[in-house]
């Protein structure tokens, strides 16, 4: 190769001659052939001058000749069926559209005039909580189970969005193991139809993990015959235990370790609630009613009152109409808290 400069020029030359150095399938290559003089004379432009002309056979000791032709089949030639291999389609993931994979069970689909099954409707806001549900058959068997066992579809997609992982657990080797196991400590088919709905995620667990459930819940005082045994699973679930310390122990400074002690085994959900707003109610209690720390413990509904909402609003309204003589003084707080908006209404405000 010679030193020169590169030019688009002279590269668009290089391949020019590069290309025509190159066989064709035809036999023919592109030549330029300049028009003849006769025919710049002429009005009409020649016809033949942009047409392909046959290439001229190379000679034997030309170096590009010793190449071997390339082989190219006939434009109009195709394989024989013989010496063409089968070949399978190429397995393409499920997507919208597509036919999804069969299984041997259907899915719960509802037929028009039957009682069971699902509806399209249903159908839909399943497949928006767990989209993979129609290409997994063990979990329309799960799903047929904790319908039979909850009663609707409606409570199992209350379930469902509370625990994700409710599909995906084994129902022999899991869920029945632990069914069992509830039902020896006294819980009944209701009772752990409730569970489902309130904490799901303890009965998909191990069985191991909800034996230390249980155990949890029994340092609560509450015994497993109590009728709040399920309530304090569903708290101890959702608490962690140095959790579970510091609130009895913030209970404890502000009503007293015996009365702890009573106002959970009553009542274990109040460990739930924030520390700051428990001592806000018991203090605001003890303050402005004058109530004693026992009255609270042996009543601790009180304390899942809303402060803002319903204990300031109704002690005003309770402390004027002692003013006015409209109630009697010895009247039961725990009574004013605890009934309902439209019943204290009645009673207390539309007074004739």
């Amino acid at each position: 190769f010679t030193k020169e400069k590169f030019t688009p020029i002279a590269a668009m030359l290089r391949l020019r001659n590069h290309l025509r150095r190159l066989p064709f399938s035809t036999g023919t290559a592109f030549v330029h052939t300049p028009p003849s003089s006769s025919s710049r004379t002429t009005s009409s432009p020649p016809a033949a001058s942009h047409q392909r002309k046959p290439s001229r056979p190379r000679n034997s000791s030309s170096p590009v000749s010793s190449r071997p032709p390339m082989p190219t089949p006939s434009a109009h030639s195709s394989p024989t069926p013989a010496s063409r291999k089968p070949t399978s389609p190429r397995r393409l993931p499920w997507t919208l559209g597509s036919s999804a994979p069969a299984w041997t069970k259907p899915y719960p689909h509802a037929s028009p005039g039957s009682g069971n099954g699902l509806s399209p409707p249903q159908i839909s806001r399943l497949i928006t909580i767990v989209q993979g549900i129609f290409l997994n058959p063990a979990g329309i068997s799960r799903l047929e189970f904790y319908i039979s066992l909850l009663g609707s579809y409606d409570k199992v997609e209350a379930a469902l969005r509370s625990n994700l992982h409710l599909l995906s657990q084994s129902v022999d080797k899991v869920v029945k193991p632990n069914m069992a196991f509830l039902q020896q400590c006294g819980l009944s088919a209701c009772d752990i139809a409730w569970l489902y709905l309130c904490t799901g995620k303890l009965l998909t667990n191990n069985l191991e993990h909800l034996k230390e459930m249980v155990a949890r819940a029994e340092k609560l005082g509450v015994h497993r015959s109590s009728g709040m045994f399920k309530s304090a699973l569903v708290t101890v679930c959702n608490l962690t235990p140095e959790m579970t310390r510091a609130k009895i122990e913030s209970l404890e400074r502000a009503l007293g370790y015996c009365e702890v002690k009573l106002a959970v085994s009553k009542l274990p959900r109040i460990l739930t609630l924030s520390e700051v707003t428990m001592g806000h109610k018991v203090e605001f209690l003890r303050t402005e009613f004058g109530l004693e720390p026992s009255y609270i413990a042996r009543r601790p509904s009180i304390l899942t009152c809303s402060l803002e909402r319903r204990l300031i609003p109704r002690h005003y309204v309770i402390y004027v109409l002692k003013e006015k003589g409209l109630v009697k003084r010895d009247i039961d707080l725990f009574g004013v808290f605890c009934m309902s908006h439209k019943k204290f209404v009645e009673t207390y405000l539309d007074r004739q």
